[in-house]
């Protein structure tokens, strides 16, 4: 979708002088920006850069330094301004948790954001709440959602565009920029493709798209142009057509970054058994059995829905089973609760780092220190400098930006809570390590230092689960792949001659061919 448009259209959005300063930190510093009609135009850099300062700014969340002005089809918008202001102006903003109520279906979520259409007596005017859904969704190319399913039960991807048309329904006065932060951190390739389509309509009717992504790839496939942010500078502008992911790599972050890979021809069989479950069967996983080896990481490969972090659940007794069982060391275990897995010196990096990764509230010295708590109390009292310590190693060590142990866990950027995450599971030392999309979200010099951590597990002998949707750079990384589809393992795959295509194709495969199709895993 690159090209013409962006070429020749009139800019609808210019942020000029734009500085924002929290105590102690200059987010954005003088940062200027533009924006024309029917470009898809990406904001880029490492976490922490400022990015997520910026659209708040332009949301009205921020309130900006003096001296930043902001012009919508050359009209000013004060500054500052409200959430309001910005939607009268035509802003209009889908961000990462997508905001949808899961259990109100697709018309009541659209509903809520513009108030019920009411009849005589104050009754709700329902016909014309579904009605009105169903139009924004066909506007946007999507007539086949049903506007009476609860959002909940939707596809995440389905999801995602749910919330674009309400948001672009919600401007009073037409959607002029439509910003996009992290659209498809969740979404599998396939899926995301949906996603595009709905994007590519967006600006088909001359709305300016601001697209926020770290998955490089889909940047030089859907983006016009891209400014990227660095240490809260622009850096730069550039036209996207042209252009490698190595070129945006050295634009982010001012140098290449190197792939981890892992020499394949070493013995995987080399460890002890450290993991072995056997008919594992969950709410939606049916008879899963394999091994973890210690030194060996084992991919999991799966679509969203596949029972993928399911199992990562249950092997952290955040979830019973309904059958099977799990050995630990040749011993079997009952894994109850997380408790009863940290004592078997497991550890989980979940999915979701800000609703189970961290407390959001807590600063990142707690955090850090959380799961290891017991080992600083002395005598009934907490051992307060052996604590600071060992927070101050795990900073340095880990390269948590900005390197403040009083800095609160929620006000850190997606990648640096990742890395006080990985932090403290690493540090208890565990014998088996799940890794739950570590990279979801995160920029490219983060992802690169997250997969060593990865590697550096491994080495160091513990075992390693990795569930993730780069599935090229677990390719390279595991030393097998087991593709999970339909609550199934129905395939194990070797990374040294399998394609990321050949493990797309097995994910997708149509379920009603699962039972016919699967192989044996080994035993």
């Amino acid at each position: 979708m690159t090209g013409t448009t962006a070429a020749t259209g009139s800019t609808v959005l210019a942020v000029r002088e734009l500085s924002k300063t929290f105590p102690g930190q200059r987010a954005l510093d003088r940062v200027g920006l533009e924006l024309r009609a029917g470009e898809v135009h990406a904001l880029l850099g490492e976490n922490g850069c400022g990015k997520s300062t910026l659209i708040k700014c332009l949301a009205g969340f921020y309130q900006p330094d003096a001296g930043a002005a902001i012009e919508i089809d050359g009209r000013p918008l004060a500054v500052p301004h409200t959430t309001t202001a910005a939607a009268e102006h035509g802003l209009v903003f889908v961000h990462q948790d997508l905001g949808l109520i899961p259990s109100l279906s697709v018309a009541e979520n659209f509903a809520v954001s513009r108030r019920y259409g009411t009849r005589a007596l104050g009754r709700i005017d329902w016909s014309a709440v579904r009605a009105a859904a169903a139009r924004e969704l066909t506007a946007l190319g999507h007539p086949e959602l049903s506007v009476d399913t609860a959002v909940g039960r939707l596809p995440v991807a389905s999801q995602t565009i749910v919330a674009i048309a309400r948001a672009l329904a919600g401007a009073e006065r037409g959607a002029r920029v439509l910003v996009l932060d992290e659209p498809t951190a969740a979404l599998p390739e396939a899926e995301a493709e949906r996603l595009f389509a709905a994007v590519r309509q967006v600006t088909a009717q001359g709305v300016a798209v601001l697209y926020v992504s770290h998955k490089l790839e889909e940047i030089l496939r859907i983006a016009d142009r891209a400014t990227v942010l660095r240490d809260g500078r622009r850096v730069d502008t550039v036209q996207v057509p042209g252009l490698g992911v190595e070129d945006l790599v050295r634009l982010i972050v001012g140098r290449g970054v190197a792939s981890v890979r892992r020499e394949h021809a070493v013995p995987r069989l080399a460890g002890e058994r450290l993991l072995d479950v056997q008919h594992l069967t969950g709410r939606r996983l049916r008879d899963i059995s394999f091994q973890v080896r210690r030194g060996e990481i084992v991919g999991i490969a799966g679509m969203l829905g596949s029972g993928r972090s399911e199992l990562a659940r249950l092997l952290f007794g955040a979830q019973s089973p309904a059958g099977g069982e799990i050995r630990m060391r040749g011993t079997r275990v009952a894994l109850g609760s997380p408790r009863d897995a940290v004592r078997q010196r497991i550890a989980l990096i979940p999915e979701d780092r800000r609703r189970e990764g961290g407390v959001l509230e807590m600063d990142v010295a707690k955090n850090l220190t959380l799961p290891s708590i017991r080992r600083f109390w002395r005598r009934a009292r907490l051992a307060a400098a052996a604590e600071r310590s060992t927070v101050s190693r795990l900073i340095d060590d880990y390269h948590v930006s900005p390197a403040s142990p009083t800095r609160s866990f929620k006000n850190l950027s997606g990648g640096n809570q990742q890395k006080v995450v990985i932090a403290k599971w690493l540090d208890t030392k565990p014998d088996l390590l799940i890794f739950d999309e570590p990279v979801q979200g995160v920029d490219v010099g983060a992802r690169a230092e997250i997969f060593r951590l990865v590697h550096e597990a491994a080495a160091g002998g513990a075992g390693v689960l990795l569930i993730s949707s780069e599935t090229d750079e677990m390719l390279q990384l595991a030393d097998r792949v087991l593709i999970l589809r339909g609550g199934r393992l129905i395939q194990e795959v070797d990374p040294a001659t399998t394609t990321a295509h050949e493990v797309t194709h097995l994910m997708h495969f149509d379920a009603e061919h699962d039972l016919g199709s699967e192989q044996e895993l080994p035993r």
